[in-house]
């Protein structure tokens, strides 16, 4: 199936399996060796030019580590469950806060986590903000 405003499948799983290889800096040579395929694979799949089996995307996902749906374009991907409209809980709202005030002085990111990273309370609510 071919989606002309974005190409085939095969050339979106391609795109993303290209970015992927070159985040971790490899070549198509070092993954075909990883998979146990050939290079012309590699790059074949690369290209769209022929598209990945469940078997081979699964390998590639385990490979990286990755969940395999993150090799999938986006509307191949399962919706993020709704979350109740109007119905915010107070740790939203708390978070939603932290993240704005970090957007407005992102001076105080390093002290934020610096902040994370000394708290070893087994509960969150026994966390103190100074």
């Amino acid at each position: 199936m071919t989606d002309r405003a974005t190409g085939t499948h095969d050339q979106e799983v391609g795109a993303m399996l290209r970015e992927l290889r070159l985040r971790y800096v490899l070549k198509q040579q070092e993954l075909a060796q990883a998979l146990g395929v050939k290079h012309a694979a590699v790059s074949r799949w690369e290209r769209g030019a022929r598209g990945l089996t469940v078997d081979m995307l699964l390998t590639i996902a385990e490979r990286f580590g990755i969940p395999a749906a993150e090799l999938l374009p986006e509307r191949h991907q399962a919706p993020p469950p709704p979350s109740p409209i109007g119905k915010h809980s107070p740790e939203d709202a708390a978070v939603n806060g932290i993240v704005h005030v970090l957007r407005e002085r992102p001076d105080l990111v390093l002290q934020v986590m610096a902040f994370i990273e000394q708290q070893t309370v087994s509960d969150p609510a026994d966390v103190t903000i100074p």
